[in-house]
């Protein structure tokens, strides 16, 4: 019979987590809860949930972040699928169950759904993308938050600790390209909630734009592997680096000319186009070349930014 492993990360969230375990015990499965060294009491409140045969609770002995706790709860999981649920997370009820049957009924190894976000009297409600070619749909961008996917339990499949900001996006390209197949269902699979008052800074921009190349890479050695970079997917992949070229012109120039050099390298005429939404930089760019049009961009932003001091 099948089994599903709910495995939730959580650090210094005693309050949220407890929510997320209770949007968990009704959906028939068991739930490992892996606690980051936490240092707010959240390992102690998890004590309440010790008689619950369901629950089972692993603590870190250092933080090491979301993914190495991740990898820990796969250590401990036995189920036949793994769900994913981070700590301020609640499942929809009676969701998970739509997921499992998708994967009993079509053997495909990721169920896909749908996701909800709100927060401070706003909410949001995210359909579920259908994957039909995967490797060119993973690098046309299609991919789910954590917890909006259902996984076939493959112990080898790893989630990457080195990655902080896009650990999410790296886990599930790294499945679906291993996936034989990904199955579609429908509906929300949870509640994402907003909270913190969170902000985009020049420091986070800068650590999402190298996670971003380095997921990339990795993507890239994948399929290079496999020998199924074909010439189309190249010329794609360079589309796909150029998205965060200007973060790194501006933070990070050694980055962003080596970025220039291996988006050449895969596509030695490249010129901005599927990541590029400015039609002034798509001009720029036949006119001046992509990197000195980046440059050229940066430039005037900086120029602008030192005129408002």
């Amino acid at each position: 019979m099948a089994t599903v492993d709910i495995i939730i990360p959580v650090y210094n969230r005693a309050a949220l987590v407890r929510e997320a375990i209770e949007s968990a015990l009704g959906e028939a499965a068991n739930i490992i809860v892996v606690d980051d060294a936490s240092t707010d009491g959240t390992w102690d409140s998890l004590r309440a949930y010790d008689g619950n045969p369901a629950i089972r609770r692993l603590q870190m002995p250092v933080n090491g972040g979301q993914s190495a706790a991740r990898n820990l709860g796969i250590d401990a999981a036995t189920g036949t699928y793994i769900k994913f649920l981070d700590s301020d997370d609640v499942l929809t009820p009676g969701h998970l169950g739509a997921e499992v049957r998708a994967l009993e009924s079509t053997g495909a190894d990721i169920a896909v759904s749908g996701w909800r976000s709100e927060g401070g009297g706003w909410a949001a409600d995210f359909a579920a993308p259908v994957f039909e070619q995967i490797i060119d749909d993973v690098l046309a961008g299609l991919a789910v938050p954590t917890s909006a996917a259902l996984y076939v339990r493959h112990p080898e499949w790893r989630w990457d600790p080195a990655l902080r900001k896009l650990d999410d996006w790296d886990y599930f390209c790294q499945a679906a390209l291993r996936a034989r197949n990904i199955v579609t269902v429908e509906g929300p699979a949870y509640t994402m909630r907003e909270h913190g008052g969170a902000r985009m800074t020049n420091t986070t921009m800068l650590a999402n734009a190298r996670e971003h190349h380095r997921i990339l890479e990795k993507v890239e050695e994948r399929l290079t592997a496999e020998g199924l970079l074909t010439p189309a997917r190249r010329l794609r992949l360079a589309q796909y680096f150029y998205k965060e070229m200007r973060v790194l012109s501006l933070h990070d120039r050694r980055a962003f000319d080596d970025a220039a050099v291996h988006i050449r390298e895969l596509d030695p005429h490249f010129q901005p186009f599927d990541e590029e939404q400015q039609r002034t930089m798509r001009i720029l760019a036949r006119l001046l070349g992509f990197r000195n049009a980046i440059l050229l961009h940066s430039a005037i932003k900086r120029a602008v930014k030192r005129e408002r001091r």
